[in-house]
């Protein structure tokens, strides 16, 4: 059975990768889900970490299954911002890993003027519906919950990464929503073609957004992975 270790993005929690984790312990496979260092906590809390501090924290995580599974490869899967962690994480573990999985995970995203513009639609649209929508009570937290000084590191994350994607060569899978309302869907398609790994594969899934685990094809989404990672460890190649 395969070890993997799973990862949630900027400001979330677990909760964002649970129904994946579930699917994978379900078929005997070995899980963890860390919390990034400033995350699942206070605002204080947040304002005090850096990106290197993230990176820190998931890098402790990972280095903490190594050794508790010596003769083992690791299969990564990160959400969102995890997704990026975890790339940069596989090259400078490239030995252990077995496979990466990158969901929803930002290259471009959407600028301030247009996640608020997002918010206000939202709103509007809601009001209209005399109902509280959802989609509102998630981007106003979002917006209320985060330091600006961490939106900085955030962005800093992903200058780092960026560069390094031409880099990855363990097999991958890009996994990206259409309706994704916080990542342009193109970051999907820059990852794919920026790794070098010679067994890669970008699958979109046309009715979901950016909580792809917990959308209306989470079941479709936690199927694809879970047997990406079996196609890895029965040792077989080729798209998924």
């Amino acid at each position: 059975m395969a070890v993997c270790l799973l990862l949630h993005g900027y400001t979330g929690t677990p909760f964002e990768v649970e129904p994946l984790a579930k699917e994978l312990a379900a078929q005997g496979h070995t899980v963890s889900m860390p919390t990034l260092a400033g995350h699942g906590s206070t605002r204080h809390e947040m304002e005090r970490v850096t990106w290197r501090d993230w990176i820190h924290s998931a890098e402790k995580a990972l280095v903490s299954l190594l050794k508790e599974h010596p003769d083992e490869k690791i299969h990564l899967v990160g959400f969102s911002m995890g997704g990026l962690i975890l790339a940069y994480l596989s090259l400078e573990h490239k030995e252990r890993i077995a496979s990466l999985t990158m969901l929803s995970s930002p290259i471009y995203t959407i600028n301030p003027k247009q996640l608020f513009r997002t918010i206000a639609e939202a709103i509007q649209k809601s009001m209209r519906a005399r109902e509280r929508s959802e989609d509102v009570a998630r981007y106003i937290s979002k917006v209320k919950g985060t330091p600006l000084r961490s939106l900085v590191h955030f962005r800093r994350l992903i200058q780092e990464v960026k560069p390094k994607l031409e880099q990855l060569d363990v097999p991958l899978l890009v996994i990206q929503g259409e309706l994704d309302d916080l990542v342009e869907p193109k970051s999907a398609a820059h990852i794919f073609d920026a790794a070098v790994c010679s067994q890669k594969d970008l699958q979109f899934f046309s009715r979901s957004g950016h909580m792809i685990c917990h959308d209306c094809e989470a079941d479709e989404v936690c199927r694809r992975v879970a047997e990406f990672i079996a196609r890895i460890e029965r040792g077989e190649e080729g798209a998924v």
